[in-house]
């Protein structure tokens, strides 16, 4: 069993839906549970009541558990920092951090949609993420471990019609999981992602089926979220999307490319070679942007000796320096 026991876990989002029953299945498990909500409504309106996050706390504690609230606007900096100095005034430590809080707005088409909506729904997801990430990042330094679970959502993979600001909001959420769990792996900070499929009052208001109610309960979610949240998990830099108990592992992949020289690079030759461009055999899973640059530059040394001179100095260089 994957125990929690002496875990502080920090959740965003956390009064509702898919983040309150993260809280209650870390808590059942023993985890020291952080409810952070801001007690809005689904479009990210009207903030400052505990009452979510409050009652959260409550159902943990009569089951025997051990939680906290911390009512405070993400978006804002100085609100995190002094919610991070409660949290370690509390317990002294931070283990997990889980950023699942969101909003979303109306589906439409793109003409008719609103920079305002994207604004908002950024401040929630990617400014939010980034300010709890950045206070919880030196007590995982300082411990030597971390873990960080970051909600996507398919409309973040592959974009969803006529949802275009959540789409683009979590988009940027694959950028800052990469980044971290780039920086973070010699740390022992492990940072993924889950796009999330569940049946809660916001994805019924953002078009879920129905039926989903029965299939795809929050919990199920919950489940891949622990163990991603756990000092076992074994990954670092990955999303995935889960739903209804389907799991499956979504990625950024590169084609083997094609490589040009100034002489034969032109639009006629790159419409010639497109094909062989998208072809998906041979592709390869770049973990950082240093590996994908890695294969960009030795395809430029294939054809260009000059360059393969260059770089493999670089190379004796770095070992030299080794």
């Amino acid at each position: 069993m994957l125990d929690f026991h002496g875990k502080v876990v920090l959740i965003t989002g956390a009064g509702r839906g898919i983040g309150r029953q993260h809280a209650m299945s870390l808590a059942e498990r023993g985890a020291c549970v952080v409810i952070n909500d801001y007690g809005v409504d689904g479009r990210g309106e009207q903030g400052g009541d505990s009452a979510p996050a409050d009652a959260v706390v409550a159902q943990i504690h009569a089951a025997g558990g051990q939680a906290m609230a911390a009512c405070c606007d993400i978006g804002e900096r100085a609100q995190v920092a002094k919610m991070m100095e409660a949290i370690i005034a509390q317990w002294g430590r931070l283990d997990v951090l889980i950023h699942n809080a969101s909003t979303y707005a109306d589906l439409g088409p793109f003409e008719a949609s609103s920079v305002d909506d994207l604004e908002r729904i950024m401040r929630v997801n990617v400014t939010g993420g980034w300010n709890v990430a950045h206070a919880a990042w030196p007590h995982m330094q300082r411990q030597g471990q971390g873990r960080i679970v970051i909600t996507g959502s398919g409309a973040g993979m592959f974009g969803r019609r006529r949802d275009q600001a959540y789409s683009v909001a979590k988009s940027a959420l694959i950028g800052m999981t990469k980044v971290l769990a780039t920086e973070g792996d010699p740390q022992g900070i492990k940072v993924n992602l889950v796009g999330p499929v569940a049946f809660t009052d916001q994805s019924k208001a953002q078009g879920i089926p129905s039926i989903m109610e029965r299939f795809a309960p929050p919990v199920m979610v919950s489940n891949l979220v622990m163990l991603l949240a756990h000092v076992d998990c074994p990954v670092t830099g990955e999303m995935f999307h889960c739903g209804g108990g389907f799991v499956s592992r979504v990625f950024v992949g590169e084609t083997a490319g094609a490589t040009f020289s100034l002489e034969t690079m032109s639009p006629e030759g790159l419409l010639e070679a497109l094909p062989g461009i998208l072809d998906e055999a041979g592709y390869t899973v770049p973990r950082s942007s240093d590996q994908s640059g890695a294969r960009l530059s030795a395809g430029i040394a294939s054809i260009n000796p000059e360059f393969a001179e260059v770089l493999a100095s670089a190379k004796r260089e770095r070992a030299a320096r080794r």
